[in-house]
């Protein structure tokens, strides 16, 4: 995780950013970022802080610089993002370097093979190494087949409509092995079926809430507790009617943004 010293909206990258120019409150981004640590902490979840960078402001989502794909024994390697944006592909060297430092392989796409935004776009799927992806926003259907023979990965596809859900992690969340939660409406037609052959389990987000309040942008834990944007509460209940323990945090800073939960955090190998 990178704490938010320099976060703030400068431009417009999504739909979410408009209107929000200016307006994030670092004094509350920097106290709603600490109680996000404090709840990963809370679940014994060591948090590794990365040391934020002047002029990059997204930094602070540290879930799309990178792809880490754990390996079938111990460890994990990384595929680098190549990112949609200019101003954010520097966030990718700060990211590469410290993964290097602490013995993640990195890898690149070949030349040629599209955009590919990290985990905002690949969403591991616990016990089967093997992953979703979301396309026809800010990735390409091209890099994730690249990333699909790279690392040997089976991923299955999800198309995106792409407005306003630029990243398959804004409208989609594995919760565990079998269960998904999702917001049916970021999707193309008939890929609900699509996913239920993967999943004997399905959720649907609080339409309004997905589209506001970034519900499905949550974080789950084996242990079958769920770190969730505390005003998604009607999610929330759908989750733990599901056997799920929700645990709400405040980040609506972070919403002005585009990002919440999910993306303020990149997973690492448990040994790490």
């Amino acid at each position: 995780m990178c704490p938010p010293d320099h976060f703030q909206v400068v431009d417009i990258k999504n739909d979410f950013m408009k209107g929000q120019v200016g307006l994030v409150d670092p004094v509350r981004a920097k106290e709603e970022w600490g109680n996000l640590v404090d709840a990963f902490q809370e679940q014994n979840i060591h948090v590794h802080v990365l040391t934020p960078v002047p002029n990059l402001e997204d930094l602070v989502f540290t879930a799309n610089p990178a792809c880490i794909i754990p390996r079938e024994t111990d460890g994990a390697d990384s595929i680098l993002s190549r990112m949609r944006h200019d101003t954010r592909q520097a966030e990718v060297t700060v990211v590469a370097n410290w993964l290097e430092q602490h013995n993640i392989r990195t890898h690149t796409l070949p030349e040629g093979t599209g955009y590919l935004e990290g985990h905002g776009d690949i969403l591991i799927i616990p016990g089967r190494r093997a992953a979703l992806a979301g396309y026809g926003g800010r990735s390409d259907l091209s890099a994730i087949h690249a990333l699909s023979d790279a690392m040997q990965l089976p991923i299955h596809p999800v198309p995106l409509k792409g407005k306003p859900f630029y990243h398959l992690d804004t409208c989609m969340a594995v919760l565990n092995e079998d269960t998904l939660l999702i917001h049916e409406e970021a999707f193309a037609h008939g890929e609900r079926e699509a996913l239920s052959a993967l999943f004997p389990r399905i959720l649907d987000a609080d339409p309004d809430e997905a589209a506001t309040v970034f519900a499905c942008n949550v974080h789950a834990l084996a242990n079958g507790n769920v770190i969730v944007p505390a005003q998604a509460t009607a999610t929330a209940s759908v989750m733990s009617d599901a056997g799920f323990t929700p645990i709400p945090v405040d980040v609506s800073e972070f919403h002005r943004s585009g990002g919440s939960v999910f993306c303020l955090r990149l997973d690492l190998p448990g040994k790490l």
